[in-house]
């Protein structure tokens, strides 16, 4: 993805360039947003630059280059950047990258640059993963495994148009796919009408990865509910689908012509969560996992039904399958997720209903937000759904937070506003999740809150915890 360097220029018109510097400073150019910025201090970072001009840009570590989710691709300009630092170096080194990506928070910036963000959705940054995957050279890792597979998809390929069938598809492909992406698994690939995602890539914790990957598959259980009222009433169609989960050993590597390599996963467990997904079928269930994936999992986490011993396809002996039919104790992180689609499904409706009762609450803060209020809230729409993305990265959400609250606090913001901002949101929340809305789910909602506005607290008043990080189990 960015070591593609087809039709880039870095050095770029210069001459075009030069006539961009003024006695005032400098131009950046983003180039998909086609929105031009004036940089007055030469000194200043390509993310200082996007922040203070209120341009959204992916900082998941809140910009201390503990991360690369600011990473950018210099299109033109290249020579009017300071070369890279220790820190990014080093990221480069072991990620392949070519001389024109550079991190955001880490680049200087002395004359006009144009520039591309090289991640624009949360939901894309879980790809990094594959960048740390070794050419030609496989290593094994224990991951846990979904296969997910379409059960009662045939007949209407048979009986509808090609175009109908690839737009059901796609939406069957990317409302099963965000829960995996939201937990930070790796979609692996589709075949057919089947999705299979890992989680493990990063050596995050046999235990950690194993939550991940029961959120993820109870999450896409919960999500294509969802999308089935809306199919149902447009095609008649209602989706059906089997998931299997495993944890075990395989190799990671890239595989096929030295030309043309990809990520690929080999080894029995892929097969064995293969087969797993297809006992659904005989069994009648929708989630089966192993014994081997359960036993990963804190104790007394997953509520289960069906427990069999299935002979898989393949396999000598029996396996014992159980039917993964949710938490036994309500998992917070897992309720927000679920959630968040039906929150943001209008972003400008939430924005909206969000100021005006802040506004309400409190007419003084009106004076704090000088810009575009649409634009303003496309932003905190944008930072709301990055901080439910970051909680699946524990290590880097902890930096993110503490640097928002410490930005927070340059724009006037106190103590007493996370109140009343606290209090916005969760009415907010109430009207706009309508049915999806109940008592526990406001409560891992405030939990969340809570969580996020203590780390930011302590980013405004100086104080940090280093390495202290949020660890989301049972609770966000």
């Amino acid at each position: 993805m960015v070591n593609n360097i087809h039709n880039y220029n870095p050095a770029g018109n210069t001459r075009e360039f030069e006539n961009e510097i003024s006695s005032q400073g400098f131009m950046v150019e983003y180039n998909s947003l086609e929105k031009k910025i004036l940089v007055e201090d030469n000194n200043t970072t390509l993310l200082q630059a996007a922040i203070r001009n209120r341009i959204p840009h992916m900082q998941e570590c809140g910009g201390n280059g503990r991360c690369t989710t600011c990473r950018v691709k210099i299109l033109e300009g290249l020579q009017n950047v300071a070369p890279r630092n220790e820190v990014e170096n080093l990221m480069a080194r072991r990620r392949g990258w070519d001389p024109a990506i550079r991190l955001a928070c880490q680049t200087r910036i002395k004359g006009p640059v144009k520039v591309e963000r090289q991640i624009k959705t949360f939901s894309e940054i879980s790809r990094l993963q594959e960048e740390m995957i070794k050419s030609g050279k496989g290593e094994e890792k224990q991951l846990a495994i979904i296969f997910c597979d379409m059960r009662n998809f045939t007949p209407f390929v048979e009986g509808n148009m090609a175009y109908d069938v690839v737009h059901i598809l796609n939406r069957f492909f990317s409302a099963l796919g965000e829960p995996i992406l939201m937990n930070n698994g790796l979609i692996y690939q589709y075949v057919g009408d089947e999705i299979v995602g890992v989680f493990g890539l990063e050596d995050s914790g046999h235990m950690q990865n194993c939550l991940a990957a029961m959120r993820a598959a109870l999450g896409m259980k919960a999500a294509l509910e969802v999308l089935n009222k809306d199919i149902q009433e447009e095609f008649g169609l209602r989706i059906e689908v089997g998931i299997g989960v495993h944890f075990g050993p395989v190799i990671v590597g890239k595989v096929g012509h030295p030309s043309h390599q990809q990520f690929g996963i080999i080894g029995d467990a892929a097969n064995v969560a293969s087969r797993v997904q297809s006992a659904n079928k005989d069994l009648q269930t929708t989630i089966l996992a192993t014994d081997n994936f359960l036993c990963q999992l804190p104790k007394d986490t997953a509520k289960v039904g069906k427990a069999e011993r299935v002979q898989l396809k393949g396999k000598r002996g029996a396996t014992q399958l159980f039917e993964l039919a949710g938490f036994r104790k309500e998992d917070d992180l897992f309720l927000v997720q679920k959630t968040t689609g039906a929150l943001f499904s209008d972003e400008g409706a939430f924005a909206n209903e969000f100021y005006a009762r802040l506004f309400a609450e409190a007419p003084e803060a009106r004076g704090m937000f000088k810009g575009n209020m649409e634009r303003q809230g496309y932003l905190m729409g944008h930072m709301l759904k990055g901080a439910i993305y970051a909680l699946s990265r524990p290590k880097n959400v902890t930096l993110g937070f503490r640097e928002l609250g410490r930005r927070h606090l340059e724009y006037g913001v106190r103590e007493e506003h996370y109140l009343l901002v606290r209090k916005a949101l969760i009415d907010t929340l109430k009207v706009r999740l309508k049915e999806h809305y109940s008592p526990r789910i406001r409560l891992a909602w405030e939990r969340m809150f809570d969580l996020a506005f203590k780390f930011m607290q302590e980013g405004a008043s100086g104080k940090s915890r280093a390495g202290a990080a949020p660890k989301p189990t049972a609770g966000v």
